[in-house]
């Protein structure tokens, strides 16, 4: 079997059928990784953009021993060794296909960045080769996949598989939710969101990132970031969703480019709620056209996730700041799934896998309802909302 490629970003043979192979065997030594000082031998698959910087962040935490790196492209993989190396002084083996590195009985983890629909296979896989998994979100780009991994996963409760929203380890994320959600807001009246940047087109290395059919375009792949956050404040689905956007803005660039370049969803929960999000690659390059922010607004305040700023219409109340300046929420999701693959039985993840599926339920209603310009119902993409 030759090896796999990705970049031509194929990983030819990470087939789901591979992942019904689950063994007794190896899902028993995967569950054995129970010493609380023995560091965590792992293994990173992909090592483009995102791989290269969950590496960085694991090389933080002396809980990780970077075993092997796993990449199509030569030169990611000596890079991946050589930050390794710089930083521990041992060089990782390197592979270019990933079965060779989850056959390896040195590796007790995984974790995995690769274009998202290559996201099912090469999970099943790991759960099939009795692996722990650090798996980057989305967890799969249609809900038949969500919950055949979920269903995998299921079937290997030995195993700890985390899903890379990493604001559920974000401490200014998991404090402010608490207070919302136990009413210090009052009664809540709806959510403002942007992610805006003047960096597009962005295409991912192989150009994954402008193909709808890699990606699941911007809807499933980066924003079910702040899907899963609205998902996590409310505690239950929105029931439609409607919006608008743009293609092609950048055609003069990648003709085949397919992802939207633009666009505005509003989002509506049974109780009345409303989140509305814009996204968009074609900012001037100015701070006040640029960044990432969320806001929630209830009938008693607001707050403001990007500043941690809590505060009140009653001008008697004084204003709180939840865990202020900038928290580095990818280091933290690693270092609470190094956490839980020491004790999988004390350690539940940050995200479950019915959240995982909930944000790309989102992402695909969201799509929908951008794509076809109109207000699209929960029940239009799935017939069982959970």
């Amino acid at each position: 079997m030759p090896p796999i490629s990705v970049n031509r970003r194929r990983f030819l043979g990470c087939s789901a059928a591979a992942s019904l192979a689950l063994t007794q065997g190896n899902l028993a030594e995967a569950a054995g990784v129970g010493d609380a000082t023995a560091p965590i031998r792992l293994g990173i698959i992909g090592v483009g953009n995102r791989g290269t910087a969950l590496l960085r962040g694991l090389l933080e935490l002396p809980a990780a021993s970077i075993a092997a790196v796993c990449d199509a492209e030569p030169k990611n993989r000596l890079r991946g060794q050589g930050i390794v190396e710089k930083a521990r002084g041992q060089r990782p083996d390197a592979c270019e296909d990933p079965r060779r590195l989850l056959d390896r009985k040195d590796v007790d983890a995984v974790v995995i960045a690769l274009p998202c629909d290559l996201h099912e296979p090469i999970y099943g896989d790991a759960i099939a080769a009795g692996k722990h998994l650090y798996a980057e979100k989305p967890l799969a780009l249609d809900l038949a996949a969500c919950d055949r991994l979920a269903a995998l996963a299921a079937g290997a409760p030995g195993l700890v598989v985390h899903v890379g929203l990493q604001r559920r380890s974000n401490p200014r994320y998991r404090d402010a939710i608490e207070k919302i959600r136990g009413g210090e807001l009052g009664t809540l009246v709806e959510a403002r969101a942007s992610w805006t940047s003047s960096n597009g087109p962005m295409t991912g290395q192989g150009g994954w990132l402008g193909r709808r059919e890699h990606s699941g375009d911007w809807m499933v792949e980066q924003a079910v970031h702040v899907w899963d956050v609205l998902h996590w404040i409310k505690g239950e689905l929105p029931v439609r969703a409607s919006g608008w956007g743009r293609r092609g803005l950048f055609a003069r660039i990648d003709p085949r480019r397919n992802v939207t370049d633009h666009y505005a969803v509003d989002l509506e929960w049974a109780d009345g709620f409303r989140a509305s999000f814009v996204q968009s690659w074609i900012a001037p390059a100015d701070d006040g056209f640029t960044g990432s922010t969320l806001r929630v607004l209830g009938e008693q305040g607001g707050f403001d996730f990007s500043t941690g700023a809590m505060t009140f219409r009653d001008r008697s109340v004084p204003r709180q700041t939840i865990h202020g300046g900038a928290q580095p929420d990818s280091r933290l999701a690693l270092d609470a799934f190094l956490a839980a693959v020491r004790s999988p039985g004390s350690a539940p993840p940050p995200v479950g896998l019915a959240d995982a599926r909930a944000a790309t339920l989102i992402g695909l209603l969201a799509r929908k309802a951008v794509d076809e310009g109109r207000v699209v119902g929960l029940d239009e993409v799935t017939d069982s909302p959970a």
